[in-house]
């Protein structure tokens, strides 16, 4: 058998190696937990669509795209379609495409030359820099869209509570009364044995004065009213216990057509605002941030301020796979997980998309009215892109670290 046809064959069973290695820790983590998986696979999907706009608005362009893979480390598997090799890595932490001659430092054949990303006119090159922050805008706005029409805008009402959480076991024996009830999240308690629970604190005193006592709920879940039974439970200090936690109560209100593409539009440009301003609190509390990423482990102070507490990918499925989150809040953070990788993608810095894009406007600047192509040399940002890659990786491990070591608790 010839060489190259134990090459092919070596690199077939790697492929189907490193697939089966994939499916595998999906499923596992599926085992573990089935939301966790749901939003790791949304990661995912949000991580593969930037780099499609990277890659679709490269083919309008007519630039020639050599590699479009799915995750980060070695090649588990690949096929080419045309003049394009596409694949999967391990770490699907990530996606990349690669442009030919993205700057002067890269080596292209002659014949590709015309076809590079250097040598492309300004509005073509600020389009595909900018494509994967567009796709990010794009996907939170359709979120908006879908949360507005059909979910339902969670806004607070004023003077009411529901249900946050129920705990699931009062000890390590059986479960809590209101799990054994079968109370759910967003249920609202109107009455217990007849008495009205209004109030959160009116819930509170009548559970704490019944220990062991078997009373009737009545419940509003949705548009039901239900009546439940629930045999309380005692807490160490004598007290009743319900096993709930209570949080303000929201209404999902929904929009018509006009009114949706209204809130939508307004939204939109509020949270490109709050995600602005999100980066500014943490570059202007670096110190703090620094602190709260090397805090050990369960230390109480680490989640005390939660606007210069960075959250990794982790963190962010530890959130979205939270059963404390409604459909609409799952929503939010999808629109709000685009947003910000939108903008952050968008600040003007290698390697980051925002850097490309800021040095295609200054070789626009130095062309003025000449007509004569002007490419900078990058070997000039090379100290800068080592000090913003050196400071990513700090920051996106210590993340990870932190979302380990203090998780949220969602």
């Amino acid at each position: 058998m010839s060489d190259v046809s134990n090459t092919k064959m070596n690199d077939r069973a790697r492929g189907i190696l490193g697939f089966g290695l994939v499916v595998a820790s999906l499923v596992s983590l599926g085992f573990v937990s089935r939301a966790m998986l749901v939003v790791t696979l949304v990661i995912v999907f949000v991580v593969f669509v930037h780099e499609l706009g990277h890659f679709v608005a490269a083919r309008i362009t007519g630039m020639k795209a050599t590699e479009f893979f799915l995750g980060f480390g070695p090649r588990l598997f690949s096929f080419r379609r045309g003049e394009t090799e596409f694949g999967v890595k391990p770490i699907l932490a990530g996606a990349y495409v690669k442009l030919v001659g993205m700057t002067n430092l890269d080596e292209v054949d002659v014949e590709d030359e015309a076809r590079t990303y250097r040598q492309q006119s300004y509005p073509k090159r600020l389009l595909v820099a900018s494509a994967g922050s567009l796709m990010h805008f794009l996907m939170a706005f359709i979120g908006l869209l879908a949360l507005f029409s059909f979910l339902g805008d969670p806004v607070l009402e004023e003077g009411s509570w529901e249900v946050a959480s129920v705990l699931e076991q009062e000890n390590s024996l059986e479960n809590s009364a209101a799990a054994r009830a079968g109370l759910q999240t967003g249920d609202r308690i109107l009455f217990v044995e007849g008495e009205s629970t209004a109030a959160w604190e009116d819930l509170v005193e009548i559970v704490r004065n019944r220990p062991n006592e078997t009373v009737q709920l009545e419940v509003r879940r949705g548009a039901r009213d239900l009546s439940l039974v629930a045999t309380l439970g005692v807490g160490p200090d004598g007290y009743g216990l319900l096993g709930v936690r209570g949080q303000q109560a929201t209404n999902l209100v929904k929009y018509g057509p006009v009114e949706t593409f209204k809130q939508t539009g307004v939204e939109f440009f509020s949270m490109v605002g709050q995600s602005i301003g999100g980066i500014w609190t943490i570059v202007a509390n670096l110190g703090e941030v620094a602190d709260r990423i090397i805090s050990p482990p369960n230390d109480p102070s680490a989640n005390d301020n939660l606007e210069t507490r960075p959250v990794s990918l982790v963190g962010a499925v530890q959130i979205g796979a939270s059963d404390r989150l409604s459909g609409s809040e799952r929503m939010q953070l999808f629109v709000a997980f685009n947003v910000f990788i939108g903008v952050f993608n968008l600040l003007p810095l290698l390697p980051l998309d925002g850097g490309h894009i800021a040095i295609a406007t200054y070789e626009r600047i130095r062309e003025g009215r000449t007509g004569r192509r002007h490419i900078i040399d990058t070997t000039r940002l090379l100290p800068v892109t080592y000090a913003v890659v050196a400071f990513l990786a700090f920051f996106g491990l210590g993340a990870i670290y932190l979302d380990i070591a203090n998780p949220l608790g969602f």
